[in-house]
């Protein structure tokens, strides 16, 4: 059966340099025997040449309790996913830097599809990202497919705000935004949202046409009508619930490797510009301050 939108994810493909495929050596080898594929995403796909841009992946594992070797560690990636590394590399004096997520194939699957609430995988990875080095043919086939779920999925959750008519970028871009407001994330409007779908408009537009059919005249496409105040309701619970969550998730993080807080900290000063300096405290009890910590830099206006 042919399904378009499953092509176009097919055909998101790259070529890896050298400097990260040796990366991914040694992730591999610090997981022996239980990593399934990578997902490369994030904000240097597009400069993956560029050895100043941190690598993303999420690394995609047959088991939690097998990898991490450790139930404690396994229980908390399996109720506060995914636990996060970090990784680098020095070659000829070029530092290669990466941060990796861990998450089993299963709950990769679960977590594209309608079957997960909130939006942390199924609007992630309905965005720009390539499959690396799956362990066979069926693996990539089952990435594939979930990845197209997360298409499908947060189309369905953006189309209705924005029908009857409304280009690919106000689409994806509306949907984009909603899923940000849900985290701790310093994209918080429209058109930010907007700036980051426009950045792969030929993909967006390929995939609306996939969905919708071709646009008229102005470039609008023609979507289905339904109740958005529902849909609205939706995404204001998912906000609800998701802050605490990324609080969590932000100070899981920390604790999983060397220097996690102080990343997190200045991704968010990067992007934001709020600049917080953690007392000795925070720094020894990451999990035990976060919340305080998430409090004082919502109030700083680093999530606006």
């Amino acid at each position: 059966m042919n399904d378009p939108v499953l092509d176009i994810i097919r055909d998101e493909k790259l070529e890896p340099p050298a400097r990260v495929s040796a990366i991914m050596d040694m992730i591999e080898a610090r997981h022996p025997d239980r990593v399934l594929a990578f997902v490369y995403y994030g904000s240097s796909l597009r400069e993956i040449d560029n050895p100043e841009k941190m690598l993303d992946f999420y690394v995609l594992v047959d088991d939690y309790r097998k990898t991490h070797g450790s139930r404690v560690r396994a229980w908390l990636n399996r109720h506060i996913p995914p636990a996060v590394f970090y990784i680098e590399r020095e070659d000829g004096g070029v530092l290669t830097t990466c941060k990796y997520s861990i998450m089993t194939l299963d709950e990769f699957e679960r977590r594209s599809t309608k079957r997960a609430f909130h939006s942390q995988v199924w609007g992630r990875f309905s965005q720009p990202c390539v499959l690396l080095r799956a362990r066979d043919a069926a693996i990539a086939e089952r990435v594939y497919a979930a990845r197209a779920d997360a298409v499908r999925y947060m189309a369905s959750q953006s189309a209705p705000l924005v029908a009857p008519l409304a280009s690919s970028a106000e689409i994806w871009g509306r949907g984009f935004y909603e899923s940000y407001r849900t985290e701790l994330r310093p994209e918080s409007s429209v058109s930010r949202a907007q700036e980051i779908v426009e950045r792969f408009s030929d993909r967006y537009d390929a995939i609306t046409t996939a969905l919708y059919g071709p646009p008229n005249e102005h470039g609008d496409y023609t979507l289905p009508v339904c109740n958005p105040r529902a849909l609205e309701r939706t995404w204001f619970w998912r906000r609800v619930r998701g802050k605490p969550r990324s609080i969590l998730r932000i100070a899981h993080g920390a604790l999983t490797f060397d220097g996690g807080l102080d990343y997190a900290l200045r991704k968010l000063k990067n992007h934001s510009g709020v600049d917080y300096e953690p007392t000795p405290f925070q720094r020894k009890y990451p999990l035990l301050c976060a919340p305080v910590m998430g409090w004082k830099l919502w109030r700083m206006g680093a999530f606006r």
